[in-house]
């Protein structure tokens, strides 16, 4: 079995909204599973027919697809780029961006929201995070992540999805991807208007006295027998583990220190797309 194309979004809520999408045109299929990180495990070969389970499903004939944020990181873009080459080098990629003040805001709800899966304490305030949480500013390079699959990659087996667009106008969006793929074109997504995944109103937060009960020595080894699902129904009924329902606050500092870091990267990122310099105009 083949994969004909990932989607390594750099922004994950486009890649879980655009996975979504593409997965209801009846030329394609893409596992209900988001994100299957299939190609950072280390026991690759060994969880290959678990992987390969979640395709069967898959009618004879349809494009097979998936996608995940990892997929584009500082910390697997080598590996899982030559790791997809071996798979398929004919494989196309799909790759998701946005405004990468909105990429990082959405991130830094992201680490607080999965924190206590990987027994991670996201920094309070964003930038105490991008000075804890290097990965913030690392994977928002646009242009330096794209390189490693450019490297085993032609041009022409990748395409690049603005998040902004596909809310803009999802029929065109979809439109360019499935004629990027090889697929009817002529399909209309009646939902596409309608759909948002991994909103950030979503995410949730842990309060300080709730950090406190998960590292003390008497009661964090309770919590821990918690499932995350169950930990978040009941401590947010506490008012323990809150929604993100506030703007994130950036300081002039932390804007400028993003500014000052990627701004040539995306501007060399912006050329390659053909895009305007001024598309995301805190860069230009």
């Amino acid at each position: 079995m083949k994969i004909d194309f990932l989607v390594p979004g750099i922004s994950k809520c486009g890649t879980t909204t655009l996975c979504y999408l593409l997965g209801e045109h009846p030329e394609i299929f893409i596992p209900e599973i988001k994100e299957p990180h299939h190609f950072i495990r280390e026991d690759l070969a060994e969880h290959r027919p678990l992987y390969e389970k979640l395709f069967e499903p898959a009618k004879p004939g349809q494009l097979l697809g998936e996608g995940s944020q990892m997929y584009c990181t500082v910390e697997f873009e080598e590996l899982v780029s030559a790791r997809v080459r071996e798979h398929n080098p004919e494989m196309k990629l799909i790759f998701s961006v946005r405004n990468p003040f909105k990429r990082i805001e959405s991130s830094y709800r992201e680490f607080h929201h999965s924190g206590p899966c990987y027994a991670v304490n996201a920094p309070y305030g964003i930038n105490e995070a991008m000075s804890g949480l290097p990965a913030l500013l690392g994977d928002s390079h646009y242009w330096q992540r794209l390189q490693s699959y450019r490297k085993h990659f032609r041009d022409d087996q990748i395409l690049v999805v603005f998040l902004e667009d596909l809310q803009k106008d999802p029929q065109s969006v979809l439109k360019q991807c499935y004629e990027f793929l090889g697929v009817d074109s002529s399909f209309v997504n009646d939902t596409a208007n309608s759909t948002q995944l991994n909103s950030g109103e979503e995410k949730l937060y842990d309060t300080r006295l709730l950090r406190f009960l998960r590292t003390n020595e008497f009661t964090g080894y309770k919590m821990a027998r918690l499932s995350i699902p169950t930990q978040d129904r009941i401590f947010r009924r506490l008012g323990l583990r809150r929604p993100f329902t506030q703007p994130v606050q950036w300081s002039d500092e932390a804007r400028a220190r993003v500014v000052n870091t990627l701004k040539a990267d995306i501007a060399e990122f912006l050329k390659y797309c053909g895009r305007p310099a001024d598309l995301w105009k805190e860069f230009a």
